[in-house]
């Protein structure tokens, strides 16, 4: 065996034991980021773009700035009003956060900010610009990928080892570098499902939805240069006169729509229904605990085609595709496919963050009690 593979093997072997010693830590925190203490609130940085000196892109009447602020400020607004959650702004007025006085130190302290702040998620809300003046539609940004080594050190220098398995001796070189790449990884899932979740939200309002993207040849600094989950969201291109409009006059609507997805994001990081989060229910940790007689269904989706569950599309899925016909409001009937039967809706959020990368952006937890959908 020569040096190299010995090394290697050290570094596995090490590795295991890492995973077996502090395989629960590890695994709390895969799944997104959470306070330290449970009874500390849930950080959420809501950074309105630009400001002051600095308009973003211009409409006809109104500026990206403005528009940034307004749907910022109503976000947060809706959001702070989750039990145990807690939202910190990167401004609440016409200003560069930090009172910089150029673009570069603006940026750099918004990242700054929130990494101080302890957030566990930041949201960026920014407007669209382009020449062709018919463009419209949504965008969600996640941090490049030719940035993520970028990611991983934000990480290493704003979360301390100790935070994760308290003793910060225990791990040290590959084993640190192994381990805030998993974190890293952990985050960008986080990342792509919240992005993926404000997109449905805006289909749902019948927007234009362009896709979750990366900006992979200059990257976004605020997303790469923050330690928590991160999302840079273009509500609308000002630059196209009717999405001007709508920007300007439907706030309230762009602000549910980011605050719907957030839900879902959160009651999926906590495992409970969203029900339980907006009521401010704290489930038990244990996760053989059941809630009454209510157990759990993934909707994969919903189609006037009947397709059989042995179908090819559900080949990758491990449990078993049930299919249940309904009628919509117009009398048509549909067919809703249905993944696994899940006791807790720790299991069923567990198993629905595995499948959306599968192809499944649009699936969902749905609840029921006995044979009956409940409707929460």
């Amino acid at each position: 065996m020569t040096l190299h593979m010995k090394t290697y093997r050290k570094i596995f072997i090490a590795t295991a034991v890492l995973f077996c010693i502090w395989g629960i830590s590890f695994h709390s925190n895969a799944q997104g980021v959470q306070p330290k203490d449970e009874e500390d609130p849930f950080i959420v940085i809501i950074d309105p773009g630009h400001g002051g000196f600095d308009p973003g892109a211009r409409g006809s009447y109104s500026t990206e700035k403005e528009v940034a602020l307004g749907v910022g400020l109503k976000t947060g607004k809706l959001i702070d009003k989750i039990p145990g959650v807690k939202v910190i702004y990167t401004r609440t007025t016409d200003i560069v956060p930090g009172h910089k006085t150029n673009k570069h130190d603006g940026l750099h302290y918004r990242a700054d900010f929130a990494n101080k702040k302890k957030g566990n998620v930041f949201i960026s809300i920014h407007c669209n610009a382009a020449a062709n003046p018919n463009a419209k539609g949504t965008e969600v940004y996640v941090w490049a990928l030719r940035k993520s080594d970028n990611k991983a050190e934000v990480l290493r220098k704003n979360k301390k080892l100790e935070e994760k398995f308290g003793d910060p001796t225990e791990a040290s070189g590959p084993l640190d570098a192994i381990y805030w790449n998993s974190v890293r990884h952990s985050y960008m899932k986080q990342s792509l499902s919240l992005a993926a979740d404000v997109e449905d939200q805006f289909a749902k309002v019948h927007r234009i939805n362009r896709s979750v993207k990366q900006r992979n040849e200059i990257g976004i600094w605020v997303l790469h240069a923050t330690a928590m989950p991160s999302i840079l969201i273009e509500t609308g291109f000002i630059t196209n006169h009717e999405e001007e409009d709508y920007l300007n006059n439907h706030q309230d609507e762009i602000a549910e729509s980011i605050f719907k997805a957030f839900v879902q994001y959160l009651s999926g990081i906590k495992g409970v229904s969203k029900k339980q989060l907006l009521s401010g229910v704290k489930v038990p940790k244990e996760e053989a605990k059941t809630y009454g007689d209510y157990h759990y269904k993934i909707q994969l989706f919903a189609s006037s085609k009947k397709m059989d569950t042995n179908n090819w599309k559900f080949k990758k899925l491990d449990d078993d595709v049930e299919r249940k016909a309904i009628k919509n409001k117009e009398g048509k009937k549909l067919y809703r496919y249905l993944l696994g039967n899940y006791s807790t809706y720790q299991k069923a959020t567990k198993r629905l963050n595995r499948i959306k990368p599968m192809g499944y952006q649009g699936a969902f937890i749905v609840t029921y009690r006995g044979d009956k959908r409940v409707a929460f």
